[in-house]
């Protein structure tokens, strides 16, 4: 399910829940450590040597992920899909998978977790107009 589907209350109440989970997998050293990590040269590589790199790269956070932070995929799962944990875990495989891709295609859930990344300041690109309702 989309955050986009939930009522209002839903998704604040669900944003809630996640919060923790998401901390706990984007706040772990060895998680970070394994997404970034800069790869000299991937600037000189072509679609396929690039292809190749993010193969790599999968195969070290997949470990890491899965391991030790299966509760917290699992708490994910069960607040998106409404469902408990062991419910879950039990279920076919397959149908984690198309929760896990319906989860990453969800771009007003990631949107509402990548706004608050450190961002690198910058100049704005032009002069902000005055709001009128502060006028």
């Amino acid at each position: 399910m989309k955050l986009s589907e939930l009522s209002t209350d839903q998704a604040l109440d669900a944003l809630c829940e996640l919060t923790p989970y998401v901390s706990n997998i984007v706040s772990d050293e060895a998680m970070v450590g394994v997404v970034g990590k800069v790869i000299e040269g991937a600037e000189t590589l072509n679609v396929f040597g690039k292809a190749l790199v993010l193969a790599e790269r999968i195969g070290e956070i997949v470990p890491v992920l899965l391991k030790t932070h299966r509760p917290d995929i699992y708490g994910i799962l069960s607040v998106v899909n409404q469902k408990e944990q062991k419910e879950i875990a039990a279920q076919p495989a397959a149908e984690t998978i198309r929760q896990v891709r319906e989860l990453f295609g969800d771009r007003d859930l990631l949107n509402f977790f990548a706004s608050y990344t450190r961002q690198g300041k910058t100049e704005p690109s032009a002069p902000s107009a005055a709001s009128p309702v502060l006028e």
